[in-house]
């Protein structure tokens, strides 16, 4: 289970090392950015400016916050970071079983003694501690750039550090749909395809639920309608609750992808 795990790690660190590192410097740009705009007054001018359907889709309809803190909060939802961490995610649970049975090591693998459960659990794992170490990389980079512009001290980091575990229920929860998938597919192509067709949908939903009335009460069906890291800077009311749904979906799915995986016939 261990040689499996690492195994999976290594193979997607080239992917995981891009994400990460990307990620870090995007976090980091973002805290020049600040000085750039001229300050909150500045940025508060441009934001006001910006038409509604692009200030729904930062979730900051009633504004940005009033702190460098959400500045950069608000930043987390920018879809750069959406889709790289998703990209990760979607790779490496289309290995987890349908493209293994695709290319035919799945068969290899599984004539060791080791239980099937345990084969998908070893990749599940990898992908969680890839999605942490994604998230953890663009706080460090938050910090980072917060350090050398000289503004560490307005930065609250623990702040930063929650909307950063909202962003990782998004890709645990996305995880957990996509290796579920994975689990009952033989083919990693036709997996990331349907996943990514779901994720993309579910986005449309939280968007169209933000800037249109009568489809608001679709919004909660989204995963992404959870993810709303400038709630997290500003209020924090919903945290808990958005961060047990995001990480639920993604525990059911694993479950139920191991489960499915254990009685299901491999077959390429």
């Amino acid at each position: 289970m261990v040689s499996v795990f690492a195994h999976t790690l290594r193979s997607h660190r080239t992917g995981l090392f891009a994400v990460s590192v990307g990620l870090f410097l995007m976090s980091l740009i973002i805290v020049y950015t600040f000085d750039a705009f001229g300050g909150l007054e500045a940025f508060a001018d441009l934001f006001e400016s910006l038409p509604a359907p692009m200030t729904a889709m930062f979730r900051a309809q009633g504004g940005f916050g009033t702190s460098l803190t959400s500045y950069i909060a608000l930043d987390y939802r920018h879809p750069v970071y959406i889709i790289a961490g998703l990209a990760f995610v979607l790779s490496v649970s289309s290995g987890a079983a349908a493209r293994e049975i695709e290319r035919g090591t799945a068969l290899m693998l599984l004539a060791s003694p080791i239980a099937r459960w345990r084969y998908l659990a070893a990749k599940i794992g990898a992908l969680v501690v890839g999605a942490v170490v994604i998230v953890t990389m663009s706080w460090l980079g938050s910090l980072t750039g917060a350090l050398l512009t000289g503004l560490s001290g307005e930065v609250e980091a623990g702040t930063l550090l929650l909307a950063q575990v909202n962003e990782l229920g998004v890709l645990v929860a996305s995880g957990g749909i996509a290796v579920l998938l994975s689990a009952m597919n033989s083919d990693g192509g036709r997996t990331v395809s349907i996943a990514a067709g779901i994720l993309t949908v579910m986005y449309f939903l939280d968007f169209v639920g933000a800037i249109w009335g009568p489809a608001e009460p679709l919004a909660p069906l989204s995963l992404f309608y959870y993810f709303d890291p400038l709630a997290v800077a500003t209020d924090g009311s919903a945290f808990l609750r958005d961060v047990a749904v995001l990480f639920g979906v993604g525990l059911v799915g694993f479950v139920a992808a191991l489960v499915v995986f254990q009685r299901r016939d491999i077959t390429r």
